[in-house]
């Protein structure tokens, strides 16, 4: 990275990812005296063999789509005709002459962002296993973010590791943004931090990450990074990053349509903030702490949390009191008892039990997974139907 690029990140730049699902709290959440509840026990060890692969039924509401489906499944469980040299065309997203691996490979796809079928991560490793031992040169990054994000037990980042070596020669930008979201998810949870004085900062190793993936053409890494720059108020350098992917990326295209608005408002109305406000800091780490939209990682969360209080937030600094209110016996932050406050909604003044409205359309957008742009074009607009 250039010395001026990582010195303007480092002064107050913070990479937005992370994720996980809410549970329900109690009445007394409020006061910060409900008791933790246990994280689930890991799910059994996931299953490699063809027969382990149960098709996952679909409603007959699109007889077309489900024949496809069908057929995909159909082609995956055979044997490999040849080994695979080249990705084949869209075109031939349906044709019976798909090779094994790549349908294997596309059922993965589909299964972990729920297109044309319900939403199934430990369905899709069985796909990504499937697609490995056929042959896929892109398996390897299916199990990794499946490690990362916890498809079929526990988030373990540390494993992700050796597929993403894998995938490295393959691959180079795909490979260094799943580095990225595999350093950030094992970020350690951190210990209690004056939010009044303090902000943290992204490391100059996990920015260095980010934009060698976005150098080496990766779309979902220069939507990111763009987020990046945007947070620190360089917008010709984030409009740059969202311009430069909104070919391959819908959340870049988005945010670029979105940063042009801002800009042109900020230009006829003068004083309007550009740089991320602390409503908008705090959207985000609602996100990560939530897991909507991306992966869980209570620790960008908390990050996140500290930015907006610091920029006087009320509903971050109470959600940081309540955080920090019942540590892990070491000192560091629980992550059952995060699990549990997020389910909590703030009022604007930090009161508890106010729902928020969903996070609008009109705010900072991001891929729904590294994967996501690999799909073909015509299951990515399926998904968006």
């Amino acid at each position: 990275m250039h010395p001026t690029t990582a010195a303007s990140l480092r002064q107050g730049g913070l990479s937005l990812r992370g994720g996980a699902a809410a549970l329900c709290l109690c009445a007394t959440v409020a006061q910060a005296t409900a008791r933790a509840v246990p994280v689930q026990g890991e799910a059994d060890a996931r299953r490699t063999d063809t027969e382990a692969i149960v098709p996952i039924q679909i409603k007959p509401d699109n007889p077309a789509l489900e024949q496809t489906l069908k057929a995909l499944r159909s082609t995956a469980q055979a044997e490999a005709r040849a080994p695979e040299k080249k990705r084949p065309s869209p075109k031939a997203l349906a044709d019976s002459s798909l090779p094994p691996a790549e349908a294997a490979w596309l059922l993965g796809l589909l299964a972990l962002h729920g297109i044309g079928m319900p939403s199934d991560a430990a369905q899709a490793q069985q796909w990504f296993d499937r697609a490995l031992q056929l042959g896929h040169r892109l398996a390897p990054a299916g199990l990794a973010w499946c490690a990362i994000t916890g498809c079929v037990s526990a988030p373990d980042p540390a494993a992700a590791r050796p597929w993403i070596a894998k995938l490295a020669n393959v691959a180079p930008g795909l490979a260094q943004y799943l580095e990225w979201h595999a350093d950030k998810a094992a970020a350690p949870l951190p210990a209690q931090a004056d939010y009044r004085t303090e902000a943290p900062l992204s490391s100059n190793a996990q920015l260095a990450l980010l934009t060698s993936a976005a150098r080496a053409g990766n779309a979902s890494a220069m939507n990111e990074l763009g987020l990046e720059y945007l947070s620190i108020g360089d917008l010709n350098k984030a409009m740059v990053q969202f311009q430069a992917a909104a070919l391959q990326s819908k959340a870049a295209a988005a945010n670029a349509g979105l940063l042009r608005s801002r800009i042109h408002r900020s230009t006829s109305l003068p004083g309007v903030a550009t740089r991320f406000s602390a409503h908008e800091w705090y959207v985000e780490a609602q996100r990560y702490h939530k897991g909507d939209g991306v992966p869980a990682n209570y620790a960008e969360a908390i990050r996140l949390y500290q930015i907006a209080a610091s920029n006087h937030n009320g509903p971050a600094r109470r959600m940081l009191e309540l955080i920090f209110s019942r540590p892990a016996p070491n000192g560091a932050v629980d992550p059952a008892w995060m699990q549990q406050l997020a389910a909590l909604e703030l009022g604007a003044s930090g009161q508890v039990g106010i729902l928020n409205p969903p996070i609008s359309t009109q705010t900072w957008q991001h891929d729904p997974s590294p994967l996501f742009s690999l799909l073909p074009q015509q299951w990515q607009q399926q998904g968006s139907r």
